[in-house]
């Protein structure tokens, strides 16, 4: 018997699991009863599509391949109709002509952290990280009223360097890829953010990695993304876990876990990050390593304020912890004073003006305030060499690093 249901209560039900997955809290034990297991049942026949091949990783995720035009992206209303692209009309011009090995002051062990998967989905269809009932059961378990990107969340801190005042159609950077030790209740990212608009009207779309043991059931370092069009409030969620993102690239995909993270005093791997507006569609779209791979795009007719451009691109680093916990540590774990081979960076910062790419202004280039700089700190962006632009971050975190 086909399963059957309404339009309203897909988007209902898809609300609330964004909701769900955009939070994130103390993890404990839980049990469910049998009505609850018999709905997380009906849930995952919603959210998993047919399956054309299964692809399962070393360290146990399944990625079903979907048919690239039933991918859940096509579940969300605005998109009904929406025609796929399947590359990007042209790639931003001098986008990374820089080494991307190349040192950072003294380093000289900078190697791209592996990433992909070892199989390949089928011509016409896409790898999509399968949704299992005990992802459901974490959802449950984390309250829907903590949106992890809000500034005042207690438990919640950043620091970053950013551009603004001038319309970008995108930003780039390559990324040290750590792995910080975090307990099930908290998360530590990397992150490149590309935004438009104020408070309630915020298009934000996010890149990097992250160890989120709420969000992926392991402390692993992993690719994500995250979107919203309304500053967090209904729209949104990680990687594909609600409708928005179109997956093309048959072997890479969101969520994946970085195979090589670094080492304090060894060698540094790292990772290229680029999302990049199309010059064409005015999809936004995300490529990826060192061989520009284009794993997909949030399409312009999801998007309000980034459907023209973005008046801010941003990098840096966020954590959170529940109430009544030490903070995490962030990045190396370690602080920017400490430099190269010790602190984690970001190198290669680059953004697109005009649908070219090209380093950032110094005039335009500002700091966030840090709000606690013995726990986690960001250096002021620096020029050196064919790297131009790059700065370290990072920070212990620990039991005194305020709200």
């Amino acid at each position: 018997m086909a399963l059957r249901v309404s339009t309203k209560e897909l988007i209902l039900f898809v609300f609330a699991i964004s909701l769900a997955w955009s939070s994130h809290g103390v993890e404990g034990e839980t049990r469910i009863s049998e009505e609850e297991d018999a709905e997380f049942e009906r849930q995952l026949k919603i959210i998993n599509k047919p399956a054309i091949k299964v692809i399962k990783t070393h360290y146990g995720d399944i990625y079903d391949c979907v048919d690239i035009n039933k991918q859940p992206a096509f579940d969300h209303p605005l998109l009904k109709n929406h025609k796929i692209q399947m590359r990007p009309t042209s790639f931003p011009k001098g986008l990374f002509d820089k080494a991307s090995s190349s040192s950072v002051e003294e380093t000289s062990n900078v190697m791209p952290s592996e990433i992909g998967l070892k199989d390949r989905c089928p011509p016409g269809s896409v790898p999509i990280r399968r949704t299992r009932k005990e992802d459901l059961i974490r959802v449950k378990q984390n309250p829907s009223n903590f949106q992890p990107q809000t500034d005042s969340a207690p438990g919640h801190h950043f620091v970053s360097n950013y551009v603004n005042t001038v319309p970008y159609h995108g930003g780039a950077a390559w990324i040290a890829v750590y792995n910080p030790t975090v307990s099930k209740g908290q998360f530590s990212n990397a992150v490149m953010w590309i935004e438009n608009g104020e408070k309630n009207t915020l298009n934000s779309i996010q890149v990097g990695w992250t160890v989120n043991h709420a969000l992926h059931g392991d402390n692993r370092t992993r690719l994500f993304t995250y979107w919203t069009v309304d500053g967090y409030q209904k729209t949104g969620c990680f990687d594909t876990r609600c409708p928005g993102f179109v997956q093309v690239s048959t072997d890479t995909a969101l969520g994946l876990v970085f195979e090589n993270t670094s080492v304090i005093d060894g060698t540094q791997y790292i990772t290229k990050v680029v999302i990049f507006q199309d010059v064409s569609t005015g999809n936004w779209w995300l490529s990826f390593t060192e061989d520009d791979v284009h794993i997909g795009y949030w399409p312009k007719s999801l998007l309000t304020g980034l459907a023209t451009s973005a008046s801010h691109v941003i990098w840096g680093a966020e954590v959170y912890s529940p109430s009544r916990e030490d903070s995490p540590p962030m990045g190396s774990g370690l602080l920017p004073s400490q430099g190269a081979n010790k602190a984690c960076f970001f190198n290669g910062l680059q953004v697109m003006y005009d649908w070219k790419s090209s380093d950032p202004s110094p005039l335009l280039l500002r700091r966030r305030k840090i709000d606690n700089s013995d726990c986690y700190d960001a250096d002021e962006v620096k020029e050196f060499e064919v790297l131009d632009y790059y700065f370290f971050f990072g920070g212990p975190g620990g039991s005194n690093c305020g709200n």
